[in-house]
């Protein structure tokens, strides 16, 4: 397999990120300018200038007509472009997602618990979500945003940041992934009612600050999931 050559805006846009990282620039604060940047990186400034279009269009940076491009906060948001790709291209699987989640989900449940445990946080938002998706369970798709909402909420709840982005990152394909397992769960003739029991578990295991129980409630719930997934692959 041929290696692939880094192109010299690629290289620029390396430096540039660790010139942001080096000198402590926070989102909001200017890069410097093409010019300077160029002579810095002994480039000429059209690298410079597709370096910067890199990197905007990855959400390092952001960039507007007549002033210096600025630091930002990059959203899961390319992630998941790529995840939805890569699933599209069968070069992952939805079984690789449903493991992801396993792993993801019952942590950030075993650690929404423990800071309920704590007294930290709330689940007021989350038992709303189920409330929202008792009266929508013949609406796939708005049950299906709802779920996807409720699942977010707990992740809000856990107060990990790093997992929290990952699990943003899959929020389109996981929504693909729902409405199949909707679809599956219809065809195993289960009502959607028990979709959400398998919620209300676990989010009584994290108002209880029950940690094991809670992550124990997540994995319960997604290994009917995968049921329901592989009824529909199989319909």
């Amino acid at each position: 397999m041929a290696v692939r050559r880094a192109t010299l805006a690629d290289q620029v846009a390396d430096e540039i990120i660790a010139l942001i990282e080096e000198t402590g620039l926070r989102p909001g604060d200017d890069i410097p300018p093409e010019g300077e940047l160029a002579a810095r990186f002994e480039v000429n400034r059209l690298a410079v200038r597709e370096a910067i279009r890199t990197l905007s269009a990855r959400e390092i940076l952001v960039s507007s007509q007549g002033r210096p491009a600025r630091v930002n906060v990059p959203t899961a948001r390319v992630f998941g472009q790529i995840l939805r790709f890569r699933l599209r291209q069968e070069s992952l699987s939805y079984e690789d997602l449903l493991d992801a989640r396993l792993a993801i989900e019952g942590a950030l449940a075993r650690r929404a618990a423990e800071r309920t445990g704590r007294g930290e946080g709330s689940v007021e938002a989350a038992d709303g979500l189920l409330a929202q998706m008792a009266q929508a369970v013949d609406d796939r798709e708005r049950f299906v945003d709802l779920d996807v909402a409720f699942h977010a909420e707990i992740a809000a709840q856990a107060g990990n940041g790093m997992l929290g982005l990952v699990l943003d990152s899959l929020a389109e394909v996981l929504r693909e992934q729902r409405l199949a397992s909707y679809s599956g769960h219809s065809r195993r003739g289960d009502s959607h009612a028990t979709t959400i029991e398998a919620h209300r578990a676990i989010l009584d295991a994290i108002r209880a600050g029950d940690a094991g129980a809670a992550a124990a409630a997540m994995d319960t719930h997604l290994a009917e999931t995968g049921k329901d997934l592989d009824g529909e692959a199989h319909a």
